[in-house]
């Protein structure tokens, strides 16, 4: 029996945060629809274990947003390859992880990573529609909540 190419990738982690019935969208320039966060890092794993990846989410909001959250459970995931040549993971897999998330405290401050943010709720998110995954995860928890 042969065994199959093990799959190399990225995960990433994102944010639905949660804020009086809204939930803040940001946008990519690259990329577009988006919520905060990222890639998990090397320094977010200790000794090959996860040291933190709750901090480190949390982290990557703060420096992407201004925003302190609580998170919560994993609330959907999805995967993708990024198809485009300028970016420095063209090629590369990446699986994402979209935590339910609550704002705590903070002011909006964005980082150079995103050109604006909104914070949409059940009535208005559907403006912001495409066919990402990211807005399919949007749109399940309006429609479930």
């Amino acid at each position: 029996m042969s065994l199959k190419n093990e799959a190399q990738f990225y995960v990433g982690q994102k944010a639905l945060i949660e804020k009086d019935e809204k939930v803040i969208v940001v946008f990519d320039p690259m990329f577009g629809f988006d919520f905060p966060g990222g890639k998990i890092q090397e320094d977010d794993l200790v000794m090959g274990k996860p040291a933190d990846l709750i901090n480190s989410l949390k982290r990557e909001v703060k420096e992407e947003t201004g925003l302190d959250i609580e998170v919560f459970d994993p609330y959907n995931v999805w995967y993708f390859e990024v198809l485009r040549k300028t970016h420095p993971l063209f090629g590369k897999k990446v699986y994402m992880v979209l935590f339910l998330c609550k704002y705590v405290s903070g002011e909006i401050s964005l980082s150079g990573e995103h050109e604006k943010f909104i914070w949409v709720d059940k009535n208005d998110y559907q403006k912001y529609a495409d066919d990402s995954d990211g807005f399919a995860a949007l749109k399940k928890y309006f429609l479930s909540n």
